[in-house]
C-alpha cells in the first residue's frame, strides 16, 4: 500500500533519495535546489542513512567528490541548479566519459545573466550534450518517481552513464501537492545493491581511471559512450515497466494528447506539460 503524503518536489526529492540510501552525497547550496540536500543532511544526523555527506566548498568540488565516491565503487548522489551545474561544467564531462553512474537531482533555474533565480531549462540545455542521461518531471510524483527509477537505469550493464532528473524551480521544488510514496522496502528491492564490476577499491584488480587518452582510444571511447546513450533508450522503457508493475504508475518518453488527427505537434517538458 502506497504512503499518502503532502511534499514538495524538493521535499519528495530528498525522500527518494533517503529511500535509496546512497554511499556518498556530496553538495552545495544553491537556490532553488538547496532544500534537498538540507533535508537529505537530516535523515543524515539522525541516523536514518548511513550515508557519507560531504559538504564541500563549491560545486565543482562537489561533482569532483561524487566522481572520486563512484570510481571507488560506491553509489554517489547530488543536487544542484543553474550555476551550480556551470560550476560543475568539467567536471560533468569527467562523470560521463569514466562511465560513472552518479545521479543529480538537478533543480532548473535560469542561468545568470542578468540574475535570475527562477525557472527555465538554460542550466540543463548548457549540458544537453555532455553524455548525461536526462529525465524531465512534469510534477512532484514525477521527480520522486523518477530518482526511484534512475539508479536502475543509469547502473544497467548496457549503460553505465550518469543521470539528471529535472524538475522545474519553484514551480514544483517549493510547491506542494499529494503525492503516493513506495514503502521504503520496495524502493531498496526495486533499486537494487550498487555492484560495480570495475573500481579503485577493489584489491584484486589494479586499474586506472582517467588515464590519457590520445586520440585513437579517445575515439573509441566517446563511440562507446554513443552507443550506451542509445541503449538506455531501451532500459529506461524496461525499468519504467518494472515500475508500473510496482506501482501502477505508467512511464514512457512522451505522453501525448489529442495527437490522433494532429498535423502539428508541441513537445514541452517539465512543469509546462500540466501547468500552463
Amino acid at each position: 500500500m502506497s504512503i499518502r503524503e503532502r511534499l514538495s518536489g524538493n521535499e519528495a526529492a530528498a525522500i527518494a533519495m533517503k529511500q535509496i540510501n546512497p554511499d556518498v552525497v556530496a553538495a552545495f547550496p544553491i537556490t532553488p535546489s538547496t532544500e534537498i540536500p538540507q533535508y537529505f543532511s537530516t535523515f543524515v544526523s539522525n541516523g536514518t542513512v548511513d550515508t557519507e555527506f560531504v559538504a564541500v566548498e563549491s560545486e565543482h568540488s562537489a561533482m569532483s567528490a561524487c566522481i572520486g565516491a563512484e570510481a571507488a565503487g560506491g553509489r554517489a548522489m547530488t543536487a544542484t541548479s543553474a550555476n551550480g551545474l556551470s560550476y560543475m561544467w568539467e567536471m560533468i564531462y569527467i562523470a560521463s566519459s569514466m562511465r560513472l553512474p552518479i545521479v543529480m537531482s538537478l533543480v532548473n533555474r535560469a542561468v545568470s545573466g542578468p540574475l535570475n533565480i527562477h525557472n527555465d531549462h538554460s542550466d540543463a540545455m548548457g549540458v544537453r550534450d555532455a553524455g548525461w542521461i536526462m529525465l524531465f518531471s512534469e510534477n512532484n510524483q514525477e521527480a520522486y518517481d523518477n530518482l526511484v527509477m534512475a539508479h536502475k537505469i543509469a547502473e544497467h550493464p548496457d549503460v553505465l552513464l550518469p543521470l539528471m532528473v529535472c524538475q522545474d524551480g519553484f514551480i514544483t521544488s517549493h510547491s506542494i501537492e499529494n503525492i503516493e510514496l513506495i514503502e521504503d522496502d520496495k524502493v531498496k528491492d526495486f533499486v537494487g545493491k550498487y555492484e560495480p564490476n570495475h573500481y579503485l577499491l577493489n584489491d584484486k584488480e589494479k586499474i586506472a581511471m582517467g588515464p590519457l587518452d590520445l586520440q585513437s582510444y579517445l575515439f573509441e571511447h566517446k563511440k562507446q559512450q554513443s552507443v550506451a546513450m542509445v541503449n538506455a533508450k531501451q532500459v529506461i522503457l524496461d525499468v519504467a515497466k518494472d515500475f508500473e508493475k510496482m506501482t501502477g504508475r505508467k512511464y514512457s518518453f512522451f505522453e501525448e494528447y489529442k495527437l490522433d488527427d494532429a498535423e502539428i505537434a508541441i513537445v514541452c517538458m517539465n512543469s509546462t506539460a500540466r501547468y500552463y
